[in-house]
């Protein structure tokens, strides 16, 4: 086998050493020698480093993944739970007006005006509101010009839903009896109730010759 002498420094010595600590100079150097001519390049210790790097990489990768998807797993409920708050805070600023509107309504039903609340209740004596109004004759007055019908009883006013009357007047003048039992059976609860109020104040009775109702009131 043929001897080359090479000149090294001490610094490539000290290289070869700590490269191949094992082997003396000699051997370290024709170890490299032998790999570079079988791999068509040098061996060098970083691409050694850089393997081993790789390899420890390629192992945590799998784990980064997997933290990775756990991640964004909570991203997802993060962002789910920030609307559902979101939408509660606009429920809960929305509180303040839906109690606006309600207390809005609720002055709109005390502002109701007389003529509105006859219409609801078709009839109103006296007697049911003597304890509610302290000015009942300016109230049945401006009933009166809202168009209600307003009769004089014997011991008390009545107000009367125009429209109520009207219907109230047809329907009593097609009885042709006046037993309880007719009454009931032919007229509402109102109806029997307004006409014997005017009964008892000698308003309206039961003509027995013509089997007819008569009505005396003057709207």
């Amino acid at each position: 086998m043929p001897k080359i002498a090479v000149n090294l420094s001490s610094e490539q010595v000290e290289a070869l050493s700590k490269m191949f600590p094992d082997l003396p100079v000699e051997d370290a150097l024709l170890k490299i020698v032998s790999s570079a001519l079988s791999s068509g390049k040098p061996l060098k210790t970083e691409d050694r480093s850089m393997k081993t790097l790789i390899d420890t990489i390629n192992a945590y990768t799998g784990k980064i993944d997997e933290v990775s998807r756990k991640i964004s797993h909570v991203i997802e409920l993060i962002e789910d739970l920030v609307a559902r708050v979101q939408s509660l805070e606009e429920q809960v600023r929305s509180i303040p007006q839906v109690v606006q509107q309600v207390k809005l309504e609720e002055k709109r039903e005390v502002r109701k005006s007389a003529i509105d609340i006859l219409k609801e209740q078709k009839i109103m004596f006296e007697s049911d509101i003597a304890g509610k109004i302290k000015n009942r004759d300016a109230f049945f007055e401006k009933l009166k010009r809202s168009g209600a019908v307003v009769i004089e009883l014997a011991k008390e006013r009545v107000a009367v839903d125009r429209e109520f009357f009207s219907v109230f007047v047809e329907n009593v003048g097609k009885l042709a009896a006046s037993s309880e039992e007719a009454l009931s059976k032919e007229l509402s609860r109102d109806e029997v109730k307004l006409l014997k109020a005017l009964m008892n104040s000698g308003l309206a009775y039961f003509d027995s010759t013509r089997k007819k109702w008569v009505i005396d009131v003057d709207v």
